[in-house]
This record gives C-alpha cells, structure tokens and sequence, in this order.
C-alpha cells in the first residue's frame, strides 16, 4: 500500500542568530553539513529555511523516541536549478529504507522573520 507522508516547521532566523552568536561553529558544524552551508552562504534566513526543512524531513520520517536523527543525516541542497532537494544519509536513510521511501520533495519560503518548511513523499508503509 502506498501512502503519503508530510512534515511541516516553521523556524524562527532569530533563533538561528542566537544558535550561532552563542556557539559559533560547533553550532554551525552540528546542524548543516558543508555543502548546505555554501549553497547558503552562511545567510541566517537561508540557514533557517534549511533548518526548517531537516525537522519537516524528520517529522515525515517518524522516527521513535530511540530513533534520534542527527540533522546533519538530513541535507537539504539545491539543484542545478536551484531548487531546494532532500539528500539523506545515516539514520535518516535507514529510515527512509524501512518505509519505502527513495524520493522526498521538500518546498522552503522564508520571510519576516520566519521560515517554513513542507516535505511530502510516497512511502510503501
């Protein structure tokens, strides 16, 4: 049976702000991978939108409360055209694997002050 999954957040930049002012680059280095971090440019409201898609990626994903997801497992970079794509690795693709999930969209906005995040994918669970 196939069925659809979600997951939507909403991040706030001010939030990001202070995750960074306050630590820096080990903030920076356990939340983005690399690569999120150069498509970004290190923008905080570009950084909030990516972090906004991570939760919407994980909250799709479900994982139990043993299952912890460390955002760096969830990318989300931007293609050729530079729209927003979901890459997993680790926990989030074995998770991914188990529900029958290769493929996951993922739209980004950011304004205000806020960003927000929807993830959608067809699952075989």
């Amino acid at each position: 049976m196939t069925t659809i999954r979600t997951g939507t957040d909403l991040a706030a930049v001010e939030d990001v702000i202070a995750g960074i002012d306050a630590h820096g680059e080990r903030y920076l280095s356990r939340v983005f991978t690399a690569a999120e971090r150069a498509d970004a440019g290190d923008d905080p409201e570009r950084l909030a939108a990516r972090f906004a898609g991570k939760e919407a990626v994980v909250k799709l994903l479900r994982p139990g409360r043993s299952d912890a997801v460390p955002l760096t497992d969830v990318a989300i970079l931007l293609d050729a055209a530079g729209a927003p794509v979901v890459a997993l690795t680790g926990r989030a693709a074995a998770l991914a694997e188990a529900i029958g999930c290769d493929t996951i969209a993922v739209s980004l906005a950011h304004e205000r002050g806020l960003a927000v995040a929807t993830a959608v994918a067809l699952t075989a669970h």
